[in-house]
């Protein structure tokens, strides 16, 4: 019996399809975490498949960079086939896990990234509300003063008699005098 096969021994196809059993392992607990974001993110159908499609991305090009370091770039049947073998151990096994644990994920990392994100951009809110303050003041005397000169100058033109808009009297034609007989409609 030979202990080469297409030039590769058997001990070395071996050790690469227990390799790949792990890069499919690892494969499977990328897959989870873009699950829980996908998750955390949206739960519609689009979003559903741009993580899919993200994630058979990512896997091509690790398994391609997996091929050139394990096996000089040659592609073997074995090796595609231990890596789906150790993908489906992990999501039957701890991927089921993870997954009834997702939720608390979640709700985990919301709550660190919002206490992050509070400590981090605190200072900013600081800032921010000490410029809203000083711009709240100026803006209630700016109000005070436009409301006094708003009510000045209506009084100014009130006391101005000479402005058509003081002017509310209207001017009456008057009808020429014509004779009587006329207005009463007789002849005579």
């Amino acid at each position: 019996m030979t202990d080469y096969l297409y030039g590769i021994s058997l001990a070395v196809q071996t050790i690469n399809f227990l390799f790949s059993l792990g890069f499919g392992f690892l494969s499977g607990l990328l897959y989870d975490v873009l699950r829980i974001i996908r998750l955390s993110i949206s739960s519609k159908k689009i979003a559903i498949v741009i993580f899919d499609l993200i994630y058979c991305i990512l896997f091509c090009c690790l398994f391609f960079i997996f091929l050139l370091s394990v096996n000089e770039g040659q592609f073997r049947f074995y090796l595609l086939l231990g890596a789906g073998c150790g993908f489906s151990v992990y999501y039957f096994s701890l991927g089921v896990i993870i997954f009834s644990l997702s939720q608390w994920i979640i709700e985990f990392i919301k709550r660190v990234c919002k206490r992050l994100l509070s400590i981090l951009c605190f200072p900013f809110w600081w800032i921010l509300s000490k410029i809203k303050l000083l711009i709240g003041k100026n803006v209630k005397k700016c109000q005070k003063s436009m409301k006094k000169i708003k009510n000045k100058s209506k009084t100014h033109l009130k006391l101005n008699k000479h402005m058509l808009y003081n002017l509310r009297v209207k001017k009456r034609v008057r009808v020429k005098d014509e004779p009587q007989e006329r207005r009463s409609g007789t002849n005579g």
